[in-house]
């Protein structure tokens, strides 16, 4: 048995599949999917049928006019010659002419879905809820499989390392994924424990692998979520209803981590201010409870007797002692909170650096 090389056998498979002419001049007809036109000129797509689909590429030269009606969600009739891809490893339709263009069935399903919605106030920013200032705890909607929950705890970790996550782990691709991250938001909003913030998260994808994201039953669930959520899907180009519907869109899961954290800077400027309010509210509270206490015995004074004006004020005296000692307590106990998490804040910042 001869052993080939992979360029050899990459190289086999090409020759074989110009020589056939059932592979020359061939028409297929799909749904139009992934348009991405290269900085070179050359655009590649993607033509999907019920179950599987074709890559594409129209070269540089026909790009500028065949590509002028090729968008996502277009069903169309392509003809070309179907060649092996020697760099990418699979057949592609190398595109001569595109035929009879009109929009498919999903694609107007989907933007009457997307009226329907409009309608019902899906999108309106109104009715978006807002973000904690600072979270304490955050649910991961994702899959656990993938870098995407490790991207999204690094960043928060260098954010702020008080930060504790619950994984909602779930897939993200397939018939199911739509009902099973549904669920998932449905769970976190029933729990005990609710998370203070949702990060519904996946990486990049093909379009077509993005479409759980466009279903109805989650987007439902993203809307009725008493949990503000944050939508990161696919990457900056990618847009998925999912991105509309929820309380705020991050281009990455990693922009959803920074989106939700604030950095520690920010915590550690809130505590010294707080600390700074509690110290001048103490001294103004006092001064203006003692300025109180003077003008009373004046008053006092021009109508009591020396003798009871002298057992008022042993007896103010000692309200005010006692007074003053609750307020030390109150303050040394609010006090004792703010430096300890400062301090254990400093700590970690002197050890991970700024």
């Amino acid at each position: 048995m001869k052993i080939y090389s992979v360029n050899e056998c990459t190289r086999l498979l090409a020759g074989r599949m110009k020589k056939d002419y059932i592979f020359s001049h061939v028409a297929v007809r799909g749904t139009i999917s992934s348009v991405h036109t290269h900085f070179s000129g050359v655009t590649y797509f993607t033509l999907l049928g019920e179950e599987s689909r074709l890559f594409c590429v129209i070269g540089r030269m026909g790009s500028s006019f065949l590509t002028r009606n090729l968008m996502s969600g277009m069903e169309a009739t392509v003809i070309g010659d179907i060649r092996f891809n020697t760099l990418s490893g699979w057949p592609s339709l190398f595109v001569e002419r595109v035929m009879d263009i009109h929009k498919s069935r999903n694609q107007e399903e989907k933007e009457d879905m997307v009226k329907e919605l409009e309608r019902e106030g899906y999108f309106d920013p109104l009715r978006k809820k807002g973000l904690p200032p600072f979270p304490f705890h955050i649910g991961i909607i994702s899959s656990e499989s993938g870098a995407v929950v490790h991207d999204i705890v690094k960043t928060a970790g260098l954010r702020n390392p008080c930060v504790r996550f619950t994984l909602y782990s779930t897939s993200v691709q397939g018939e199911e994924a739509a009902r099973d991250m549904a669920d998932r938001i449905r769970e976190a909003c029933r729990a005990e424990d609710k998370p203070d913030i949702l990060i519904l998260a996946r990486g990049g994808g093909a379009e077509d692998d993005l479409g759980p994201f466009n279903e109805r039953i989650l987007l439902d669930a993203i809307h009725e979520s008493t949990i503000p959520l944050i939508s990161a899907v696919g990457h900056e180009t990618d847009t998925t209803l999912s991105d509309l519907t929820a309380d705020r869109r991050a281009s990455t899961p990693t922009q959803a981590a920074e989106i939700a954290i604030p950095e520690r800077t920010v915590w550690l400027s809130l505590l010294r201010d707080r600390i700074r309010e509690l110290e001048e509210g103490r001294k103004s509270c006092f001064l203006s409870k003692k300025q109180e206490i003077a003008d009373m015995l004046i008053s006092m004074k021009e109508h009591t007797s020396p003798k009871g004006l002298q057992d008022l004020r042993r007896e103010i005296q000692s309200q005010v002692l006692l007074l003053d000692q609750q307020k030390e307590m109150q303050l040394k106990s609010r006090y004792r909170s703010v430096l300890e998490s400062l301090m254990s804040l400093q700590k970690w910042s002197s050890g991970h650096g700024n």
